[in-house]
């Protein structure tokens, strides 16, 4: 957060915004270089160049962060075995070990980026985002995310007969949005082309953050479907989370009241886990810690000398 306001406040500088719109910025910046989305909600409401300056803040955003998913992905790619890379070999473990018959190995995430499908390409699993089509993906809108079926052959009493059986894939939710996803006049699409220049149906930091997650059907649908998931889990693995949205922690919350087994893989414990860790101690939690970690298992800390907190290493320790 704090390296995206820097790269705010530099471009800020050179921004063709109303005189209006910049004389806000300015009102805040300062506010937003000690706290990024702190300062950012400091912006009223009510101000006459609130929806342009937030527009340019997505405009921003959309923009730093397609850069660094391409160089990230250039990254991956030309590595030895990109295949093998820890979110990869992490996902492949989610999705071989669903239940039997299950629709779905559900992932949220609030990156912008698309890092994950990327992940799930390279392990070959099926994926779906909740937008249908090939260049120009559009969002479904009778229902986000379908249960896919394929026929097979079974033997009946008298001959061969077709069932249709589950096919399961991994589920991508992101309630925040998406760098390829964008606002039209017909609606939200999905189009995989990061230099497409259009607005981008993201959530941004500040302001419009609980209006847009909450009243946009897109977001909205999103939402609900990853608060169903909540619901019904029997388990969470939060991966550099740090429990700062407050607008999407509530089911998580209900459901560790209720004891529901929780990981959290972070480099730092933030204020908003240090207070989830001391409300709900079986929560298990592990950080970084100099060249090792420190573990939070039942309301006590224990150090150990692998950087358990590192995918990589927490899967080679204890999964793999």
């Amino acid at each position: 957060m704090g390296e995206l306001a820097s790269h705010l406040l530099t471009e800020f500088k050179t921004s063709r915004i109303s005189a209006d719109a910049m004389a806000l910025w300015d009102q805040h910046s300062a506010a937003i270089a000690d706290d990024f989305e702190s300062g950012l909600n400091q912006i009223p409401i009510g101000a006459g160049a609130r929806s342009e300056l937030t527009e340019e803040v997505r405009r921003l955003i959309s923009g730093v962060i397609c850069d660094r998913t391409l160089s990230a992905e250039d990254d991956i790619r030309a590595s030895g075995s990109p295949d093998q890379a820890a979110p990869a070999r992490l996902l492949r473990l989610l999705f071989n070990g669903i239940p039997q018959n299950s629709e779905c190995a559900p992932v949220i995430t609030t990156n912008y980026d698309t890092l994950i499908e990327l992940f799930c390409d390279l392990a070959r699993l099926p994926i779906d985002t909740g937008f249908e089509g090939h260049r120009y993906r559009h969002f479904r809108r009778d229902a986000v995310y379908r249960t896919h079926f394929r026929p097979e052959n079974v033997a009946g009493k008298k001959a061969i007969q077709i069932e249709y059986r589950k096919v399961p894939n991994v589920r991508v939710m992101k309630p925040h949005g998406s760098i390829t996803w964008h606002s039209t006049t017909s609606g939200p699409v999905e189009i995989l082309d990061y230099r497409k220049a259009s607005s981008r149906a993201i959530v941004i930091p500040g302001p419009t953050k609980y209006e847009e997650a909450l009243i946009e059907r897109l977001f909205d649908s999103v939402r609900a479907e990853m608060n169903n998931v909540l619901r019904d889990a029997s388990g969470l693995m939060c991966i550099g989370f740090g429990f700062n949205d407050a607008h999407l922690q509530g089911v998580i919350t209900e459901r560790l009241g209720n004891r529901m087994p929780m990981l959290i893989l972070t480099r730092t414990f933030t204020l908003k886990i240090e207070a989830l860790l001391k409300d709900y101690p079986h929560v298990i939690a592990i950080a970084r810690d100099g060249d090792g970690a420190q573990c939070h298992v039942d309301g006590e800390i224990h150090q150990i000398d692998d950087p358990a907190w590192e995918l990589d290493s927490f899967l080679k320790l204890f999964l793999e």
